[in-house]
């Protein structure tokens, strides 16, 4: 834990203001979390020390790829087809409850419609990629800096977007067979970025004849479940039914799991979504046995409780998460999968937690969502560029470093390379603000780093400027006038 106490009540200050800001979404996540069977803060993490696998705590930057159905209407992914989520705190009576429910009212956020699950699921007849180019996706990332990416092959949504030969709800049954993991695992190599797929075990089509689609209500207990139509289920399942239900359902994961191990070469991250709601949902497919088949890979511990990284989603950790490796993702609009038509987050607030995970040595994480026919918004490819231009500049303080040595403090987030040191300025917003148009004017900034000997040199990375600065008590003090500050994070370069 190598930053002072200034650092720290900074880090805490802007974890508290993005905090307000992600209020309502980091509850809706944490209500997500418990409905896909994922505990956070039980999770264990012991990484691998297979020589494949140890580039991970060095990426930094991965993309997070959120595709499938829910692109056909510009929608986030799975979530729109369960209703219920404002009424978790709230009573209602049961004819209350029965109009809420039926006008679809009190989604994750209440502007977005929800649509009945054989709704969301009718969009499979209306998912045609005919555009779809992740050559185009990952060049773009690569050039921005990105050094690895995450592809959804399968969200809670249930659809498989290979052509898989277990369940019926695959590429296989609505495109032909065409395979949309295969080029984009190709994609990634051909650009040198590592291969991660995400994998949602919890499979809400194959379960749909057993499944509530209401988000559970502590204060209404006496309210009936939800069908697929979001009508009250009226019967009990089958003991003996359900039971074989379940062992196909344990079937079916396992499958598809080996199907995305076996089929590609060598994949490099298994991004796991929750378990099943299944007896020995951890022992569907062991980590011993994905070893086995990908000695190399690294996996999160979302289905098997224990992992090579930890994942932090959308709240970003208050301090640094000590020696262990981990990941922050959030999306970068406030979608993971609509990249379309919903405003992007300020490059600089995003920037500005990039920077703030890598001096911590955590990797960033942001989602984008590609269109129904397979192309990437504009959008998409505009905001990696700002990414890539500031990368250009202020790359080496991102790339190949590590966190500050023991004994040095920083008011900031800062990394060290040999000699150098880099503290980041990043730019101030409203309260609840993450958008361009919340971003507060630049003001002259100070910055202090404890380090043992009289710097060199210090100077502002971008224009490389010499900037002026105070050396007293083994603390180097430095201004960053208005003047010279930019739009997006900038770099204070101190060589020692």
């Amino acid at each position: 834990m190598k930053f002072s106490c200034s650092f720290l009540a900074c880090a805490l200050v802007l974890v508290s203001l993005q905090g307000l800001a992600q209020h309502k979404e980091n509850e809706a996540a944490l209500a997500e979390h418990s409905m896909i069977n994922v505990n956070e803060a039980a999770a264990k993490s012991a990484h691998t020390l297979h020589p494949d696998a140890q580039w991970y705590p060095e990426a930094g930057l991965g993309l997070f790829i959120h595709w499938g159905l829910s692109s056909v209407k510009d929608l986030d992914a799975s979530w729109p087809m369960i209703t219920g989520w404002g009424l978790a705190s709230i009573k209602l009576d049961s004819a209350e409850m029965a109009r809420v429910i039926r006008e679809r009212h009190y989604n994750i956020n209440n502007e977005r419609p929800v649509l009945t699950p054989n709704e969301y699921w009718a969009m499979a007849k209306e998912f045609k990629p005919t555009n779809y180019d992740p050559d185009k996706w990952l060049n773009a990332a690569k050039e921005a800096g990105f050094t690895y990416a995450v592809l959804t092959t399968k969200h809670h949504e249930g659809f498989a977007m290979w052509p898989s030969n277990y369940g019926d709800f695959s590429t296989k049954n609505y495109m032909g067979g065409k395979d949309l993991v295969k080029p984009f695992i190709e994609a990634c190599r051909k650009h040198g970025l590592k291969v991660g797929l995400y994998f949602s075990p919890p499979d809400w089509y194959f379960e749909r004849d057993y499944k509530s689609f209401r988000r559970p209500s502590p204060n209404n207990p006496d309210f009936p479940e939800l069908d697929a139509d979001l009508n009250p289920r009226t019967t009990k399942p089958d003991p003996e039914a359900l039971k074989q239900h379940k062992a196909a359902y344990a079937a079916l994961v396992r499958g598809q799991i080996l199907e995305l191990l076996t089929n590609y070469g060598k994949i490099d991250l298994l991004w796991f979504d929750g378990k099943a709601p299944i007896e020995n949902a951890t022992r569907v497919v062991t980590p011993e046995e994905i070893r086995k088949l990908q000695p190399g890979i690294v996996m999160n511990p979302r289905m098997h409780g224990t992992g090579d990284f930890r994942t932090f989603e959308r709240t970003p950790p208050a301090a640094d998460p000590g020696d262990v490796w981990a990941e922050f993702c959030n999306p970068w609009t406030n979608s993971w999968a609509n990249s379309n038509t919903i405003p992007f987050r300020s490059n600089a607030f995003i920037l500005g937690q990039f920077v703030s995970m890598r001096a911590w040595g955590v990797n960033y994480l942001p989602s984008v969502g590609p269109k129904a026919d397979g192309s990437m918004p504009d959008a998409v490819y505009e905001n990696m560029k700002v990414v890539e231009k500031w990368m250009q500049v202020n790359g080496r303080a991102v790339k190949g470093t590590g966190q500050l040595p023991a004994g040095e403090l920083a008011s900031v987030p800062a990394t060290a390379q040999g000699n150098y040191r880099y503290l980041f300025a990043i730019p101030e917003f409203k309260s609840n603000g993450m958008y361009e148009k919340d971003r507060l004017p630049a003001k002259d900034t100070v910055l202090t780093l404890k380090v043992p000997v009289k710097p060199k040199s210090v100077t502002l990375l971008g224009s490389k400027k010499a900037l002026s600065y105070k050396y007293a008590n083994k603390e180097v003090t430095v201004t960053l006038p208005a003047s010279m500050r930019s739009n997006l994070v900038d770099v204070v370069q101190v060589e020692l």
